[in-house]
């Protein structure tokens, strides 16, 4: 199992792993694994980082199982030590990006009922899906709050809660969960369980 360092420090933009294994890919790419990586993974509406490992460039990272798989356009030696980089100017636009729209997401679900069905960061814009109407001047509203909260500058916290504090925890979810569960927590906007990176305060978005 590949140790996450993103988990552990969303801004941790270089590290040395060792290489696990290294297999060829699709129209020339390689499938690389790590014992460790601060490269996050597609998942939970954020794009996977980029950057490089070594001499290659790492142009997808994704969670298979247990795996995280580094898509890059050279071969790794396994049993070596690398040098991994990330793409820090993208990976902190969507840290932002993500930790915007929780505040975004938490206050429209406690000012307005409205609950998060989708969300989705692309390259010129982030989206949310919400399962209500919210009016124009709701949304002014919102704005207004949202910018509050960064001109705050509160903690944005990660919580790992045992299995019986999660039971008597409110916290948003698109599934029921068990185990080991993500939350992250933004001060009197949001608790939301989540995969993604996040910055440490809000003033950062």
């Amino acid at each position: 199992m590949t140790q996450k360092l993103y988990d552990q420090d969303s801004h941790c933009r270089a590290f040395s792993a060792q290489v696990l294994t290294c297999q060829p890919g699709a129209a020339g790419t390689w499938q690389v694994t790590l014992d460790r990586t601060a490269f996050f993974p597609e998942g939970g509406g954020q794009p996977a980082d980029r950057g490089t490992l070594g001499g290659a460039a790492v142009l997808d990272v994704q969670e298979v199982g247990e795996a995280i798989l580094h898509t890059t356009d050279a071969p790794l030696t396994p049993g070596t030590t690398v040098q991994g980089e990330l793409d820090w100017a993208l990976r902190f636009g969507r840290m932002q990006c993500h930790s915007g729209e929780h505040v975004i997401s938490g206050l429209a679900h406690s000012l307005y009922g409205c609950t998060n069905v989708g969300f989705h960061m692309g390259a010129e814009e982030v989206t949310v899906d919400f399962n209500g109407i919210i009016e124009p001047e709701d949304l002014d509203w919102l704005e207004d709050e949202a910018n509050q909260l960064v001109y705050a500058n509160v903690p944005v916290k990660v919580l790992y809660p045992s299995e019986d504090e999660l039971k008597t925890m409110k916290y948003r979810s698109k599934k029921e969960l068990s185990g080991l569960v993500r939350i992250v927590e933004v001060p009197s906007a949001d608790v939301c369980a989540c995969c993604g990176t996040h910055v440490e305060n809000t003033g950062e978005v």
